[in-house]
């Protein structure tokens, strides 16, 4: 794990700015949910500390490393994206130890975390098979047991629901939250979806044209938004639901 610390980021594109002066710290261990609508610079964000993009002007460390113009395999960075980005030509159990084989770890060393990794995340079953025979969140499982099997330092999480069916996000969401706080992750989760937001993230930083308009707690964001934009964004009219990091 890392302390994860964004100062003064900001990201251009010829004359377009996509990140703007966004300063943010990851705890070790802590979940901080990057919430926003489309095209407000959450991804630019992730990618900026994943190293798949490198900022105009400011920071990015881990812990007191300034890593801010390393490439992405050497910040030791677990991805997981929304379109899972399996390897067809793989198994399940070959795409989980395919990041450890590409560090040099043994045969049966890695094969020994894979299924470690499948077994916890309830598909240890389905470790021969073709990952193009799965379901979709069967998939997302694969893809988050491939990314945690290379002891990320930080674990980066794009949109990982997207596009799965509204019974199944739910119940992923509730046992990959429960995951990511068992293992004690430091990790930062992009998503659109306010109660994802809110049911998986210690905290949750809001974002706006590439600002950050409010950082605070689930609870913090709900009962005391502190600009237009966030009373106006997080609309979610039910407080009867298990904000179980509150």
């Amino acid at each position: 794990m890392a302390r994860v610390t964004l100062d003064s980021i900001r990201k251009r594109y010829d004359e377009t700015t996509a990140v703007d002066d966004v300063s943010l710290t990851v705890a070790d261990g802590e979940i901080v949910g990057v919430l926003g609508p489309s095209g407000c610079g959450k991804t630019t964000t992730l990618r900026t500390v994943a190293g798949f993009e490198t900022p105009t002007s400011g920071t990015v460390a881990f812990d007191d490393r300034d890593v801010t113009h390393a490439p992405p395999e050497n910040r030791n960075v677990g991805l997981v994206f929304q379109e899972y980005a399996l390897f067809d030509n793989m198994t399940v159990r070959e795409n989980v130890a395919f990041g450890p084989k590409m560090r040099g770890i043994g045969k049966a060393e890695r094969n020994e975390r894979a299924m470690e990794l499948l077994d916890m995340l309830g598909i240890g079953g389905m470790a021969d098979r073709d990952p193009t025979t799965l379901s979709g969140g069967q998939q997302q499982r694969v893809g988050l047991a491939r990314a945690l099997a290379i002891e990320p330092a930080i674990l980066c999480l794009d949109e990982p629901m997207t596009g799965l069916d509204a019974r199944l996000k739910s119940r992923l969401r509730d046992e990959v939250g429960e995951l990511l706080s068992d293992l004690d992750v430091t990790g930062l989760y992009v998503t659109h979806d306010q109660e994802e937001a809110m049911l998986m993230c210690d905290r949750i930083a809001v974002m706006n044209d590439g600002r950050v308009e409010q950082i605070g707690t689930p609870r913090e964001i709900y009962d005391s938004p502190a600009t237009d934009f966030v009373s106006e964004f997080v609309t979610l009219d039910a407080p009867e639901l298990p904000f179980v990091r509150w």
